[in-house]
């Protein structure tokens, strides 16, 4: 009976530890983000001095607007891996059918909505208020 309580216990621990960035996982993503064309707009820790997770804000212009594909699927990797509560990625494309801007979010760990920084949610509002139309 004993060793089922400690593998539970064991189970607890490592969930625990899981819920916060390394500085491993962190590497990871800025190595990730070096080959990438993206230009990072804005990067947001959250959950104070141990941090949880982290808010990117990219943004892609011209040709390089494909290349979020990429990031997409780095991203989706990176939480099979570390895990995390992924919310699906936040896109804005400016200009169609060829985009001219395209500025994504992407929230790596746990990221809750009522801890992100505007960005992307306040770029959107400018648009829609100044009548921008791709």
């Amino acid at each position: 009976m004993a060793t089922k309580e400690k593998r539970g216990s064991e189970k607890v621990m490592a969930a625990w530890k899981a819920r916060m960035l390394t500085e491993a996982s962190i590497k990871e993503i800025a190595a990730s983000f070096e080959k990438s064309p993206a230009t990072i707009e804005g990067a947001t820790f959250v959950g104070g001095e141990r941090s949880t997770g982290l808010s990117l804000s990219l943004s892609y212009e011209g040709d390089d607007g494909p290349w979020c594909g990429n990031d997409i699927l780095f991203w989706l990797k990176w939480h099979l891996s570390h895990g995390g509560n992924p919310r699906p990625p936040r896109i804005i494309i400016n200009g169609t059918p060829f985009p001219d801007l395209v500025r994504m979010e992407l929230d790596f760990g746990h990221v809750h909505a009522g801890e992100q920084i505007g960005g992307i949610q306040e770029l959107a509002s400018e648009i829609g208020t100044a009548g921008f139309h791709g």
